[in-house]
């Protein structure tokens, strides 16, 4: 029986005697012949090999020059083990894997067979494992896709939190002072009021001209006066105003990822950026998982994705299928009418998929120029479907007066 062990100089075989009626636990190990790497480059190759579970050109002839057939190899890695087999067949060796054995090995190599200096075999690890890895780190550095994936994700996030703490938040306050919800319907306005006026019977000494107009500051203060809200314990007070500081924390944040997507988006997809916007262009890379994955779906699934659940129930009730997924939210297409919407779609779709290929397979990404020429074709393409679309109705009011008289 032999094993092998792959370390960072190169390859070993150990032949391993039983001594007593070959029981498992009496056994000696001895050194049976070595595979040097020749060079950094040889020692990083196939080392990516092996971790990979692939078996290298010079591991192949290295066994089939040391070992004679029909005879066991023992492995330590399953995935390798499977590609021996392929490369060799299992009737030129019985290949086997096992764990706790190397373990032995792998603490006690340099004691059991005198071989190699550890301080050189140190630095080789070390040198080995920058090569190896360093090509890893490079590979995920290169790409931002993640960092915008994970940006978009916490952005929507934290919409859903603003939006949830502020409903709390109305209702909680609103058995304090009911008006205030009235005058103000933006939530992060709501939430900066509270924080400055926090009781209602403060509200007419405190000067609201900040957030809102004098007519408006006016009524909010008569308000206060005439409220018939229960009054608040200081206990609910302070949890009321740490809610709204919440709400206002998240907000300020909420803007610097806003700027943070839109600088990364820029840098990352400029052109695709330019035709969708930076919010929705992020959004359809993280359904996607990558710029790269978005680039190789065709226009008519750029069109729909967003939308499979509804696509796959309209197939299977042979219902129409929806014209748009996450791509309805583009500007482009929230301006045109309700009429046009679904061609706008597919043209803005068309060019926002040439726009991911640009940007994910250029070279040069032209700083958004090609994505900011495709948008004004669609402005130009949407104004002529309007023109003909306001044409048409003229024509068909007229023939129905033509008809009437």
């Amino acid at each position: 029986m032999f094993l092998l062990f792959e370390n960072p100089t190169g390859y070993s075989l150990i032949k391993r005697n039983f001594l007593k009626e070959k029981k498992e636990k009496n056994f000696s190990l001895e050194f049976h012949s070595i595979y040097q790497f020749q060079t950094r480059w040889e020692a990083m190759k196939s080392t990516q090999k092996l971790i990979k579970g692939k078996v290298p050109k010079n591991l192949i002839k290295f066994i089939k020059n040391n070992l004679i057939s029909n005879c066991v190899l023992v492995v330590n890695d399953n995935r390798l083990k499977n590609s021996l087999k392929k490369k060799l067949g299992e009737n030129i060796f019985k290949i086997k894997k096992k764990n706790a054995i190397f373990r032995i090995l792998r603490k006690n190599f340099s004691k059991l067979f005198n071989y190699g200096n550890p301080n050189k075999d140190k630095s080789k690890i070390l040198s080995l494992t920058h090569s190896v890895f360093g090509e890893k780190i490079k590979i995920i550095g290169s790409k931002i896709d993640g960092m915008i994936i994970h940006a978009i994700r916490l952005f929507d996030e934290i919409e859903k939190s603003i939006n949830s703490y502020s409903m709390r938040l109305r209702e909680w306050y609103g058995w304090h002072f009911p008006e205030l919800s009235s005058f103000i319907s933006d939530n992060i306005l709501f939430a900066k009021t509270v924080s400055l006026i926090e009781t209602k019977n403060r509200v007419p000494f405190i000067d609201l001209s900040e957030f809102f107009s004098p007519n408006l500051s006016t009524q909010i203060k008569e308000a206060s006066q005439t409220s018939f809200g229960l009054d608040i314990f200081p206990d609910d007070l302070a949890c009321i105003l740490s809610l709204s500081g919440q709400i206002i924390a998240f907000f300020e944040f909420r803007v610097l990822l806003e700027k943070y997507i839109k600088n990364r988006m820029y840098s990352l997809a400029p052109n695709l950026s330019a035709i969708v916007g930076e919010k929705i262009g992020a959004r359809l890379i993280a359904h996607c998982g990558s710029l790269i994955n978005l680039s190789k779906y065709p226009a008519s699934t750029v069109q729909i994705l967003g939308a499979e659940k509804a696509l796959f129930k309209a197939l299977k009730n042979k219902n129409f299928t929806p014209k748009y997924g996450l791509i309805y939210h583009a500007s482009l297409i929230i301006q045109s009418s309700n009429s046009l919407k679904g061609k706008i779609s597919r043209i803005t779709s068309a060019k926002a998929s040439l726009s991911a290929r640009i940007d994910a397979l250029g070279e040069n990404k032209y700083g958004g120029s090609i994505g900011l020429k495709n948008k004004k074709k669609i402005e130009q393409r949407a104004r002529q479907l309007e023109s003909f679309l306001n044409k048409k109705k003229e024509n068909q009011n007229f023939f129905n007066k033509v008809y009437s008289n």
